[in-house]
């Protein structure tokens, strides 16, 4: 396939002008890309931007059912004697039982939501009872992912379903014990897969882990082998100084999700200085939305709240949607516009009352698309050079259908 007058972000995030041809699902750029334009199915991309495919680096996939659940309430006091409490425990214990091909609609919805945001990789974090039902419903969505199947690793470890693979959890602080960490250790060192955790989230988490052991849960995990290239860490508001270095030298990952460390009143993590000390930081959703744009707008405003506002850029944003989260979740070659890599784009329609400025080494292009882009926007998305949306239409989905057995579960669970 042939992507004609194509207007691109590069490697580097520099928008350039050229022709893209998709072959056996990769990239190929440039001189690399010889072609019989008589021969070959060709799109015309005049009037797009194309950038790469966006990774949700963290995010539970029931979780779209439960928007508004969670409000004004710390998440240690989740599922409490209160009346939101209670009807958080009701939702729960309802999704709990809810069949494999209900949970399957549920999941399917959020996935097709985040096609439409632009996102090609998902790193779902609440397998339940399905692990396998998850990659399958990503699979079939046309997602690229990985599932975390906690202590079914074990059934899991080494199985991929198309583009979807399995990792495995670490520990939340409330979870932490010495022979809860040995364990972990015995895992590490047969599942050499990713490993994955909710980390210093939020002051209670913090002061349950100072409390009992008088260092963080990085510390922890540093004295027991755990970090290494292969540990993703969410959230990490409440990191010191001295965790970051950790975990930069040790080359883990850590999921920046501004949006949901707000509203559940975790707090502002401390990107800058984990970007500074050179941490893989990636964006998450989280919880009840997947909508990326919001999340690395918010991501770039709190990186301007330090003296300098040259400091940090959108393209560090982006960067962090893009190539870190496939770093984060090691795939090697994807997550950029580059020869060679996988044909995860997305097609966005340019809006004609913004202009791009591209003048010597100034640019406008990344940061008007972080600040201005909006949904009906994103057009196209391509995923390992298969068309998954096309004109705002999802192909590999019955859309319609979806909608109403999404619907007949809503009525299940809160009438």
């Amino acid at each position: 396939m042939l992507l004609k007058n194509a207007f691109y972000l590069d490697e580097n995030l520099n928008a350039v002008q050229g022709n893209l041809v998709i072959k056996e699902g990769k990239i190929v750029i440039g001189e690399h890309a010889g072609y019989d334009e008589k021969n070959i199915e060709t799109v015309d991309c005049e009037g797009y931007i194309i950038i790469p495919g966006l990774y949700n680096s963290h995010f539970h996939g029931y979780s779209l059912l439960a928007k508004g659940l969670a409000k004004d309430i710390k998440i240690q006091d989740w599922c409490n004697d209160s009346l939101q409490g209670k009807i958080q425990a009701d939702f729960f214990g309802k999704l709990d039982h809810l069949p494999s091909d209900e949970y399957r609609t549920v999941l399917m919805k959020a996935y097709v939501e985040m096609i439409k945001k632009g996102i090609v990789f998902a790193s779902e974090s609440e397998p339940g009872n399905w692990p396998d039902v998850i990659a399958e419903t990503m699979e079939n969505v046309g997602l690229r992912g990985l599932v975390d199947s906690h202590e079914k690793i074990a059934d899991f470890y080494g199985k991929e379903v198309g583009r979807v693979s399995y990792g495995t959890h670490l520990l939340e602080e409330e979870d932490i014990t010495d022979e809860a960490l040995s364990d972990c250790e015995r895992i590490k060192k047969s599942f050499d897969s990713i490993h994955l955790a909710h980390c210093m989230e939020n002051g209670w988490r913090k002061d349950l882990i100072f409390a009992k052991y008088g260092k963080s849960s990085v510390a922890l995990y540093q004295e027991r082998n755990l970090l290494d290239d292969k540990t993703v860490l969410f959230h990490g508001v409440h990191l010191n100084e001295d965790d970051i270095g950790k975990l930069a030298v040790k080359g883990a990952s850590v999921v920046h999700c501004p949006v949901s460390n707000f509203w559940s009143g975790a707090g502002v993590a401390p990107v800058a200085k984990m970007l500074d000390k050179g941490v893989n930081v990636c964006i998450g959703t989280d919880y009840a939305s997947v909508d990326i744009w919001e999340t690395m707008k918010v991501a770039y405003y709190l990186l301007k709240n330090n003296p300098s506002a040259s400091s940090f850029t959108a393209e560090d944003v982006l960067k962090m949607a893009t190539r870190n989260g496939a770093g984060a979740y090691r795939q090697n070659s994807a997550g950029s516009i580059q020869n060679g890599f996988s044909a995860d784009l997305v097609f966005i329609k340019k809006d004609p009352f913004i202009p791009d400025i591209l003048s010597g080494g100034f640019s406008t292009v990344v940061h008007n698309l972080l600040m201005e882009t909006q949904e009906e926007q994103i057009h196209h998305v391509m995923i390992g050079g298969k068309w998954i949306m096309f004109n705002r239409k999802i192909l590999t989905v019955d859309e319609e259908k979806l909608n109403t057995d999404y619907l007949r579960i809503v009525d299940k669970i809160y009438k």
